[in-house]
């Protein structure tokens, strides 16, 4: 077996155990796959390997975000009306978006983030950059697409595609499957973004829910439900879908938060994932803000301190949680916050600092734990002999500091140097070199 570059010295952090490895190697074959990686005394470099020293680093799978939309920039968060929606969505085009994509998923990749998910766009723009980086013909995270979101006529996310029963469900499935789709979306409730909908019921039955899923399965498709009210979230568990996106457990009263336990019940039963995937919006935390909250931001703060507790009830019943971030492009509307793609690091953080996880848990929901629920564990999402060399390298310790997170050194994906400190490198080049 060729090997093509050793990294030697860094704490390992490999994604299986919760132990770490204070001094490791990490060897790369031909193919950009982990040939061996564990302690340094365990894992010898062959004579002559190009070798990255990398002593006092650390270095981690590479992240997993379970949850974009890289074709919408955060406009999108700011429309307070159902005329606010309409016009933004009046503004499509869809060619400066699949340039924004391609900007948004190298600013992605630079930021440690090697695959991610796309959870709906307003057309099939992605499937085309999903193709493209694949091809190598640019360079960019690997990309799992699901093309148009399904959903009801005036549901959330709707712009002119309603699907509106069981039949209509089933021709949708089966378009999106010849578009060449990676997964189906559907939208089984309102959505905060998107005015006018109703937040706090399911916008499909069950009947309605198992038609997605007994089509997309029988073509070998999984299927990602937007799902924030209680009873969309027992719903889609019952009807046995394969990821819940968000599951904010909204009840009756949109200011409520109630939890269910049956529909945990459903979620062991049937093998659903849950996607935490809140926004990190940067407001939130009143020891990061001088002013108060407003009502909107206390709202969302509230509704997090009881999910929070329940995502450990959930994990501890058997449920595999992990993390994506609902990003969308650019900073956040009226403030500088997050200019780049800094939102996977932030939620993170988040988990850590103010939701009760260890930072390796935290640091699994966006590595290991996100590959299950792609169905992509045997490819990515640790550091073990055979997986893809997807890998981030932090010149601190996240152990010890999450915010370490933030910084990322180097950002390997397939074996090759793909940025570094925060820089795309579009040209091979040699990750043993320091950096001018």
């Amino acid at each position: 077996m060729t090997i093509r570059l050793a990294v030697t010295g860094a704490q390992l952090l490999e994604g299986v155990a919760s132990a770490h490895i204070p001094s490791s190697t990490v060897l790369i074959d031909a193919e950009g796959r982990i040939a061996a990686a564990g302690s340094s005394p365990s894992v010898p470099v062959p004579a002559g390997t190009p070798t990255v020293q990398a002593e006092g680093k650390t270095i981690l799978p590479g992240l997993i975000d379970g949850h974009v939309h890289i074709t919408w920039d955060k406009g999108l968060y700011a429309a307070y009306s159902a005329k606010d929606y309409t016009t933004r969505l009046l503004q499509r085009h869809p060619e400066r978006q699949l340039v924004r994509a391609a900007h948004f998923a190298q600013l992605a990749l630079a930021a440690g983030v090697t695959t991610l998910r796309d959870c709906g766009a307003d057309d099939f723009t992605v499937l085309s950059l999903r193709d493209a980086i694949g091809s190598g013909e640019c360079v960019g995270p690997r990309i799992l697409a699901c093309g148009r979101p399904i959903t009801t006529t005036a549901g959330h996310i709707y712009s002119d595609w309603g699907v509106d029963s069981a039949d209509e469900i089933r021709k949708a499935v089966r378009g999106l499957a010849a578009r060449g789709v990676d997964f189906i979306k559907l939208i089984a409730s309102g959505g905060t973004t998107t005015p006018g909908t109703n937040i706090t019921r399911s916008q499909y039955t069950l009947d309605e829910v198992r038609t997605a899923v007994e089509d997309a399965h029988r073509l070998g498709l999984a299927v990602a439900v937007h799902a924030i009210s209680t009873d969309s979230i027992r719903l889609t568990a019952e009807a046995g879908v394969d990821t819940i996106e968000h599951c904010s457990w909204i009840g009756a009263d949109p200011r409520t938060t109630i939890t269910d336990m049956a529909a945990v019940d459903w979620m062991v039963k049937h093998g659903v994932r849950v996607d935490h995937a809140i926004i990190p919006r940067p407001y939130l935390f009143p020891d990061e803000s001088p002013t108060p909250p407003n009502a909107e931001e206390q709202w969302w703060l509230n509704m997090l301190k009881v999910r929070w507790p329940f995502l450990h009830e959930m994990r501890d019943k058997g449920v595999t949680v992990f993390l994506g971030t609902d990003a969308a492009f650019g900073p956040w509307p009226g403030t500088d916050d997050w200019p780049g793609f800094q939102e996977m690091a932030r939620a993170v953080e988040v988990l850590v600092r103010w939701a009760g996880f260890r930072p390796m848990q935290a640091l699994q929901m966006a590595t290991r734990e996100a590959a299950l629920a792609l169905g992509l564990e045997s490819e990515i999402g640790t550091i073990q002999a055979g997986r893809r060399a997807d890998l981030v390298l932090l010149a601190q310790d996240p152990l010890q500091d999450i915010r370490a997170l933030h910084r990322p050194e180097m950002v390997f994906r397939d074996g090759r140097l793909v940025a570094r400190k925060g820089r795309i490198v579009l040209v091979a080049e040699d990750p043993t070199i320091p950096a001018g």
